[in-house]
C-alpha cells in the first residue's frame, strides 16, 4: 500500500488529476494557481509538484510542460483523497427512473442493466450473472418430442433456464415421460449443480430402474454444465461510447479497447475478484491489473446466496465522484429487483 503523503500534497495532487479529469490535458503552475485559487507563492507550489513527481504522482512529458497525474497518482487520489458525490447528486433518481421498466427473467434484468449503465454513463458497461453452479434448481420438467426424444428444463434461481435434447435407446411412453419427470424434480428440486451431480450419481450406482436412462444423461448435462459455467459469460454494452469519450489522438486505442471487451477470461476475472471480495472495486490502470490507460469500477448484487458483479469500464480520467456512486446504487437496485424486493 502506498504511503501517506502531506495534507498539502493531497491537495495539489487532487487539484491535478481535478483537472485532468475535466480536461484531458496536464496543467502548469500558472494555471493551477489561478484555477483553484491557491494562495502559496509560486516557487511554492512548483516545489510541491516536483515533490510528487519524485514520488511518482505526477509527470509530465518534457520539462518545460505541464504535469498530468500517473497511475499511481490516480489511485492514490481515488483511495484517499476522492469526495464520491451523494447518490441525489450523482443522478442515480434519474437512472432509477429509466430502471423501473425492467422486469423479467434474471438474465433479462442484468442485461438491460448493463444497457442502461452504459446510456447513462456514456461508457462501456459489464455485467457478469450469478454462476448456475451456485444457484438451486427450482424446477426439472421432461417433455416427449418423438419416440425416443425428449426435451429436458432445468429452471433455476431467477428465472435461468437449462433446456437439451435427450436421445434415448427405447421408445418412451407418454405416462413414463410424466413419471419420470416428476422424480426427477422431486429429486433435485433446492440443489445446486454440483449437488446434483453427487446426488444423481449416488443413485445411479445404487439402484437400477427405469429412471437410469434419464439420471445418466442428467450427470452429463450437469457435469458439462457445471465445467462450462467455469467460463462466465459478460454482457458488455457501450464499446462505441468508450471510443467515442477519446480525444481524436487516441485513435491507435480503439483497437486496444475492443480487445479489452472482448476478453472474456480477462473481464471476468476482474468481475469475479468483485465478488469474492464482496465490495465494490477501482481498477486503475496497469497498477491494478488493468490496460494503460484504463479503468474499471465494479460492485457485486446478489440473488439468494450467489453473487454476479456489475461495471463501468473507460479511461483513466473517468468521473470517479459520480461514476462510483452510480455503480454502487445500480448493484443495490439489482439485488432488490432480482430477490423480488421493491425498489426505494
Amino acid at each position: 500500500m502506498t504511503q501517506p503523503i502531506s495534507p498539502r500534497n493531497e491537495a495539489f495532487l487532487g487539484f491535478v488529476v481535478d483537472h485532468f479529469i475535466e480536461t484531458g490535458s496536464p496543467i502548469g503552475s500558472s494555471t493551477l494557481i489561478s484555477k483553484y485559487g491557491i494562495k502559496w507563492s509560486p516557487a511554492t507550489v512548483r516545489q510541491e509538484l516536483n515533490s510528487l513527481m519524485e514520488a511518482g504522482f505526477l509527470a509530465q512529458s518534457h520539462v518545460s510542460s505541464g504535469r498530468f497525474p500517473t497511475e499511481k497518482g490516480v489511485n492514490y487520489y481515488v483511495e484517499n483523497i476522492l469526495r464520491v458525490e451523494s447518490s441525489q447528486d450523482s443522478g442515480v433518481r434519474s437512472l432509477e427512473n429509466k430502471y423501473e421498466g425492467i422486469d423479467g427473467t434474471l438474465d433479462h434484468v442484468v442485461s438491460a442493466t448493463s444497457s442502461i449503465l452504459s446510456d447513462f454513463t456514456k461508457l462501456a458497461s459489464l455485467a457478469m450473472l450469478p454462476q448456475r453452479n451456485t444457484l438451486r434448481v427450482e424446477s426439472a420438467k421432461l417433455l416427449k418430442m418423438g419416440e425416443k426424444e425428449c426435451l429436458m428444463f432445468l429452471v433455476f434461481e431467477g428465472g435461468l433456464t437449462e433446456k437439451t435434447y435427450i436421445r434415448l435407446a427405447k421408445p418412451i411412453r407418454d405416462s413414463q415421460v410424466e413419471r419420470i419427470g416428476g422424480y426427477l424434480n422431486r429429486l433435485i428440486l433446492g440443489l445446486t449443480i454440483e449437488q446434483v451431480r453427487k446426488v444423481v450419481l449416488e443413485k445411479i450406482k445404487r439402484t437400477t430402474t427405469e429412471y437410469n436412462e434419464i439420471l445418466e444423461k442428467v450427470l452429463r448435462i450437469s457435469s458439462e454444465l457445471f465445467e462450462r459455467e467455469r467460463k462466465v459469460g459478460i454482457f458488455v454494452e457501450g464499446k462505441a461510447s468508450v471510443i467515442e469519450s477519446l480525444s481524436f489522438g487516441d485513435s491507435g486505442l480503439y483497437k486496444t479497447i475492443i480487445e479489452i471487451l472482448e476478453d472474456q477470461e480477462f473481464l471476468s476475472s476482474l468481475l469475479k475478484s468483485v465478488v469474492r471480495d464482496g465490495r465494490s472495486k477501482v481498477f486503475i490502470g496497469s497498477e491494478k491489473g488493468m490496460p494503460r490507460g484504463f479503468s474499471l469500477v465494479a460492485a457485486p448484487y446478489y440473488k439468494g446466496n450467489s453473487y454476479g458483479s456489475l461495471g463501468v469500464f473507460g479511461p483513466t480520467r473517468m468521473n470517479y465522484s459520480k461514476i462510483i456512486p452510480l455503480v454502487n446504487y445500480t448493484a443495490k437496485m439489482v439485488t432488490k429487483r432480482v430477490n423480488g424486493e421493491i425498489t426505494e
